[in-house]
């Protein structure tokens, strides 16, 4: 589960992911990434657990292995997001 989820979707739409999509869809594939994380972790996306670029870097070391460093980076890209959204929304 990714708490605040609507709220994220609607935070990178308005900055900017997937404005130039043609085929795949940015925001929903962040959204993707974010569930991949969540079960590969066994655990809910939180503020709580992103909320920091520490926080992102812990849990990107806790994949590496699981899956290509590619993905990884993917997921990282959506932490980043996911946490920003949280410091800027004050959650």
């Amino acid at each position: 589960m990714i708490l605040h989820q609507e709220r994220y979707l609607d935070y990178i739409q308005k900055k900017g992911v997937g404005k130039n999509d043609r085929v795949a869809s940015s925001p929903k594939s962040y959204l993707s990434y974010l569930r991949s994380v969540a079960q590969l972790l066994g655990r809910d996306i939180t503020p709580d657990l992103l909320r920091t670029a520490q926080d992102i870097e812990r849990v990107a070391l806790a994949l590496e292995g699981q899956r290509k460093p590619r993905t990884v980076r993917n997921y990282k890209s959506a932490m980043r997001q996911y946490a920003a959204m949280t410091q800027e929304s004050g959650l």
